[in-house]
């Protein structure tokens, strides 16, 4: 019968790697059996196979025991098929049954990091997402829990890396990859532990830039629409008044025919004559107010020009908006006063209520005799007061008021 030793040494070798192979496995097996805490009985038999095979394995190596070339390959070949069926019965039992392996490849595949340790700073678990996340922000794994988030709380972190926001329970730290929010607290479980939590929340912190963004563009255009709205409420007041201008230099030229016709023919009524030239000359006779004059004083010395009278109850608004608004309401009440309702006053009652200020303009002239329709100065005037986001209402049941919510 053919030794062991009387094969080729390449051959021989081969084959002594292999018996040395399967010891190795059998201890990793027995290892694995007693780690998973899988079955007792496994662990008692194991134990024997790998003093039997490591036995075996002294037996190949020496010559003088002179084994048989037959024997060592059944031995092999008997051993591989164990180890197989071992392998299989341990993979089957991870699926079936709850293990410590299972445990750590579960928490390792967690997107979100985790990390237990003690008051000392002595990591008890660690994993894999928390320790990827500790190389981004300071350039190597946690092994000193307590120092690396002292490190966050110090904003002690690499150069391309910075943190967003600090308190003492949670730190907001950005990598150039992702955006990630660590939490710390202590927990009890038998002994004090604390847990810090890593969750990533880039996606979140991209969607609340691209708002901001949006925001910011959107108080820039609605900064721009209202200069726009006051520029062109500027050109409506501008048309109207050259409007007026115009409709003022028709009626002079009425006028001065009417005249020319009473002093050539005595035709027409004298008082009616001299009225319409009163009106006419007061108009002409306002004067450019000064720019640097207050709003309020302007309006009031352009009423008085006119014979007109302004009555205040209360105390107008003194803020820049809201003084606009009341000054351009003011203007179109003495105005449409003057003209159309033959009164001399515009009364403006302030009433103060919670939250919000309103202003009734009324007059002594004629009641209307049905609804106004907004057009001209009345449709300028309202286009300012919902700029500036108050609200306006008119009323002609017993005579005109304007009423101007703020």
């Amino acid at each position: 019968m053919t030794l062991l030793y009387d094969i080729p040494v390449l051959y021989r070798t081969i084959i002594l790697c292999a018996v040395f192979l399967i010891l190795w496995i059998t201890m990793m097996l027995l290892a694995e059996v007693v780690y998973q805490r899988m079955y007792r009985g496994f662990g008692v038999f194991f134990l024997p196979m790998v003093v039997v095979n490591y036995i075996f394995f002294q037996l190949c190596l020496d010559e003088k025991y002179k084994l048989k070339l037959w024997v060592v390959m059944v031995y092999i070949f008997v051993m591989i098929v164990f180890d197989i069926v071992i392998i299989r019965i341990i993979k089957r039992y991870r699926h079936e049954n709850f293990t410590v392996i299972s445990v750590k490849q579960g928490l390792d595949a967690m997107e979100e990091g985790i990390c237990f340790y003690t008051e000392n700073g002595l990591p008890q678990f660690v994993n894999k997402a928390m320790n990827d996340m500790s190389i981004s922000l300071t350039g190597g794994t946690i092994n000193d829990a307590s120092a690396f988030w002292k490190k966050l709380r110090k904003k002690e972190i690499l150069d391309d890396c910075r943190i967003i926001s600090s308190t003492d329970e949670m730190v907001i730290a950005k990598t150039p990859d992702k955006v990630c929010a660590f939490s710390n607290r202590t927990m009890e479980v038998g002994d004090e532990l604390k847990e810090m939590v890593m969750v990533d929340i880039t996606s979140e912190y991209r969607t609340f830039e691209e708002l901001l963004a949006k925001t910011e563009s959107l108080e820039l255009r609605q900064a721009r629409l209202k200069e726009y709205n006051k520029n062109v409420t500027t050109a409506t007041i501008e048309k109207e008044l050259l409007n007026a201008k115009v409709h003022i230099h028709d009626e002079l030229g009425e006028i001065l025919l009417a005249a020319k016709r009473y002093l050539k023919t005595g035709e027409g009524d004298r008082a009616v004559l001299t009225d319409f030239w009163m009106k006419n000359l007061k108009l002409l006779g306002v004067e450019k107010p000064n720019e640097e004059q207050d709003e309020y004083e302007q309006i009031y010395k352009a009423a008085s020009d006119i014979g007109m009278k302004i009555v205040i109850k209360g105390k107008l608004p003194e803020d820049k908006e809201a003084k606009t608004v009341t000054v351009s309401a003011l203007h179109e009440c003495l105005t449409n006063t003057f003209r159309h309702a033959g009164g001399d006053t515009v009364y403006v009652d302030l009433t103060e209520l919670a939250g919000s200020r309103l202003l009734v303009f009324t007059n002594n002239g004629n009641v209307p005799e049905g609804p106004i329709e907004e057009r001209g100065g009345l449709k300028s005037l309202r286009k300012v007061v919902e700029d500036a986001g108050y609200e306006m209402k008119i009323e002609t049941d017993d005579g005109f008021k304007l009423t101007i919510i703020m």
